[in-house]
């Protein structure tokens, strides 16, 4: 009996993430918090997927026209060589990917901290609605994780080594590369690399060849990519918060300020209390890094760095305050911390549970709203349909019709913008948005030859109808495109 309850307390230990990893997929899946359909992914991801399953299937498709996506596509290739054109298959495959970035900041934290600490800021981050909502999007906040996570550790199989030019010095300068691509948080990678070598040399050859490898590799990715084409800069760091939180949540409206300050306040006392921590730690210094970063690019990505890191240090610390308070007992050595627990996971219940109830009600975003009904339209494959879409990924993974990038509208006449969107059906774009200001003016100038199909806060499809011989590209402009879509009304903020 004794040999019975050792091995399985043996398996038990060694295996308990493994049980840990299957308990929290089966949740996901089995209460709904995961959509397994085209809908609610960043524009990134789905061109990193169209581009793999379009190589593994050997099929000519307009997604080479958008440029050199992000290097997640290079993470996805396993989807692309067993599951083409899964979308459930890539949810989970996401789901996998999270749940390892969590095990290795168990690990980093545990090293670095305490298990205890390390155990429920894990534990938390695992149900937090955020992670879970970067998770279904397929979005950059997981695999900025990931690549801070695994770059550290080949920055520590690079240093044991000690070869200035071994295998470990390419494949960390390839994964370098592969996370400033992502988003420019990720320059937080090279910047953590370069400051920790200058303080912490193993060897001066070693560390010329990396500075020398890390311009290099800097220089060649950005000029390949021409920057961050899906970024959205300048966005308000708290405002960015109080949006994130508040989407989440399924709130509209003004938002709520109250979130983004809790979090703001709680950022800043944690950097401040962990602040040599951060700069000792290669890990720690990409977060803190990333973080401040971002703070010129503040998107969902950037709010998923923020709450991990206030996570996993700040436990940390609220664990040893706790702790200071002195002996005597459970409720006066831990009471704070169970508190906080009882708090965060409540919460995150709650509005885990209003995520899966507007997935089974198949609530959408406004844009992924027109993205379906343009689907809906193109169902019939016998009807020509070509779209020029402001978000060409998405609407080519819902849609499965070709879709091209929004045509050039700057400085052209209206005879030359028809020309550039011949053979095009229908467009779909935001005509609120500033950089999308001189398409909106031409579509509204054309008359009978655009007409709008349908109009919302966050966007616009416009069907383009079939030209006459003989008709001129004058006249009045359409009635719903001129008044919805001309400039001066695009100042109406949704």
């Amino acid at each position: 009996m004794k040999n019975l309850k050792s091995s399985a307390q043996s398996l038990l230990d060694r295996y308990w993430g493994v049980l840990v990893l299957l308990f929290w997929g089966a949740s996901l899946l089995g209460f709904g918090l995961v959509r397994l359909d085209a809908y609610g992914l960043e524009e990134g991801a789905a061109r990193g997927l169209l581009l793999n399953w379009s190589i593994a299937d050997g099929i000519l498709n307009p997604v080479v026209t958008l440029g050199i996506p992000d290097f997640r596509a290079l993470i996805f290739m396993p989807l692309g060589l067993y599951w083409t054109g899964s979308m459930i298959a890539a949810k989970i495959y996401t789901m996998l990917l999270a749940f390892l970035v969590v095990t290795m900041l168990y690990h980093w934290n545990e090293k670095y901290a305490d298990q205890e600490s390390a155990i429920i800021a894990c534990a938390l981050l695992l149900v937090f609605p955020l992670f879970i909502n970067q998770i279904d999007a397929i979005g950059m906040g997981v695999f900025l994780l990931l690549t801070f996570c695994v770059g550290a550790w080949l920055d520590m199989r690079y240093r044991k080594l000690k070869l200035p030019l071994g295998g470990w010095f390419f494949i960390l300068l390839f994964w370098v590369g592969v996370t400033v691509t992502i988003h420019p948080i990720g320059l937080a990678f090279p910047l953590a690399l370069a400051w920790h070598w200058h303080k912490n040399p193993t060897g001066e050859r070693q560390k010329q060849h990396l500075y020398i490898g890390l311009i290099l590799v800097i220089g060649t990715i950005l000029i390949m990519r021409g920057g961050w084409q899906t970024i959205d800069w300048f966005i308000n760091p708290a405002l960015s918060l109080a949006q994130t939180f508040q989407s989440i949540t399924g709130v509209t409206g003004t938002p709520n300020w109250t979130a983004g300050t809790i979090i703001t306040v709680l950022l800043v006392l944690t950097i401040w209390r962990d602040r040599q921590f951060l700069l000792e730690n290669l890990l720690g210094s990409m977060l803190l890094g990333g973080i401040l970063i971002g703070l010129l690019a503040a998107d969902s990505s950037w709010t998923l760095l923020v709450i991990t890191l206030v996570l996993l240090r700040g436990t940390y610390h609220l664990v040893q305050f706790n702790q200071s308070l002195g002996q005597g007992g459970l409720i006066r050595t831990r009471g704070i911390v169970l508190g906080v627990i009882f708090v965060l996971s409540t919460a995150s219940m709650i509005i885990d549970k209003g995520r899966s109830q507007a997935i089974a009600e198949n609530q959408l975003s406004q844009q992924d709203l027109l993205i379906r009904t343009l689907s809906q339209e193109a169902e019939d494959p016998d009807i020509p349909f070509q779209i020029a879409s402001e978000w060409p990924g998405r609407t080519m993974i819902a849609s499965k019709r070709r879709t091209f990038p929004l045509p050039p509208a700057e400085g052209m006449n209206s005879e030359s913008f028809l020309t550039s969107i011949n053979g095009i059906t229908h467009l779909i774009f935001n005509p609120y948005a500033p950089e999308n200001e001189a398409l909106a003016r031409q579509i509204a100038l054309l008359a009978g030859y655009t007409k709008t199909a349908e109009l919302n806060t966050q966007g616009v499809i416009v069907k383009v109808v079939p030209q006459k011989p003989g008709q001129d590209a004058t006249g009045e402009a359409d009635e719903t495109s001129a008044t919805d879509m001309a400039p001066e009304n695009q100042n109406r903020n949704p």
